[in-house]
């Protein structure tokens, strides 16, 4: 998926035809503002100040206890950004952002956003750390509680959005009995299996602070009796055998390739016969073909939070048969488009 240039009025789309506009500038500069100025944003609280009533800059500003003229100026960039409507003097939220920006939303994608503001963060240093070549990973321990909350409350709604359709996707056997879930602290996938299962129990391996969120999780829903954790890190701690199901969502990007191969091969090892392991992770293109915006801007991504990259799926399969899965085999998401959902049989 790549984001596009549209002009707003006849001499832009002539001259954006003619080739006449200094496009990676229009684009680096528009790129830019939309981020900044959506995760500004939320971060001052503007979109749920409004979401009840249309109210005036001096309003939001006496609301979010925010300068008026600051305010003013970040309000009529939002408008212009299309993620504001504004009548008179008067701002509202449009149906965009009812839809993923209102924290108490079904489909809210704010705390997703709000952490990628945090990602962004850290990439404001891209060029000091792919010269250096030194990176703090972010999963650090060390990180304080705050960011532990955040990070996993985010994946967790992201979760929520796509879980569904990832679970009627999946090739399991009729009537799976054990589940592992590989770093998959917040336990969204593990319900949305239990819930399709009813006799299906689930083990979730993740870092401790991420699995302490994770628990708070799962007995908010209801399923603290049929889904446990495994408090370590997924490279050290005993998973245990006889699994009908295991998930390797989002994990394989934030190892090395050495340790990706051996968390692949632990997995069959894990597994009963005909049970299915399923991948989950960023797409990568690879090989020699041009590399899509996704594949591309998530290698840089992870490196520069992780120190560590996406792989291709041409890699990742490689391994899957390396180990001795077999039908290994492709699924499209419609919820998450850009990604590599994998399914191997044991």
């Amino acid at each position: 998926m790549r984001l596009k240039l549209y002009p707003e009025n006849i001499i832009e789309f002539i001259a954006l035809l003619l080739g006449k506009l200094p496009t990676p500038l229009l684009e680096t500069y528009y790129g830019g503002a939309y981020s900044k100025s959506l995760i500004a944003g939320l971060r001052l609280g503007i979109f749920d100040s409004i979401k009840d009533r249309t109210k005036t800059a001096e309003e939001i500003a006496n609301d979010i206890n925010c300068d008026l003229a600051g305010l003013t100026t970040l309000l009529n960039a939002l408008t212009g950004f299309n993620y504001l409507d504004k009548k008179g003097e008067k701002y509202s939220v449009n149906k965009k952002v009812r839809n993923w920006l209102l924290k108490d939303t079904h489909n809210s994608m704010k705390n997703a956003i709000l952490f990628t503001g945090d990602v962004f963060d850290i990439m404001n240093n891209t060029e000091e750390i792919v010269k250096s070549g030194k990176v703090n990973d972010f999963h650090n321990q060390d990180k304080p509680d705050s960011f532990w909350n955040n990070y996993i409350t985010s994946l967790a709604k992201f979760a929520h959005f796509t879980a569904p359709e990832i679970t009627k996707k999946a090739m399991t056997m009729r009537n799976p009995l054990k589940l592992l879930d590989v770093g998959g602290g917040h336990g969204i996938y593990s319900m949305s299996f239990c819930k399709r299962y009813t006799h299906l129990m689930a083990k979730i391996i993740d870092l401790p602070k991420a699995a302490s969120i994770g628990e708070k999780i799962i007995i908010k829903e209801g399923f603290s009796e049929r889904i446990t954790y495994i408090k370590g890190d997924m490279r050290e701690v005993n998973w245990g055998k006889g699994y009908d199901i295991i998930l390797l969502f989002n994990v394989i990007h934030t190892i090395t390739e050495y340790e990706s191969l051996k968390l692949i091969e632990k997995s069959y090892i894990s597994l009963n016969d005909k049970g299915t392991l399923i991948i989950l992770d960023s797409e990568h293109t690879g090989g020699s073909k041009k590399l899509s915006a996704t594949s591309g801007f998530n290698e840089l991504m992870f490196f520069i939070i992780t120190g560590k990259r996406t792989y291709s799926e041409r890699n990742i399969r490689k391994w899957l048969t390396n180990a001795g899965f077999s039908k290994v085999k492709k699924k499209n998401l419609f919820t998450i488009p850009m990604t590599l959902f994998l399914n191997a049989i044991k």
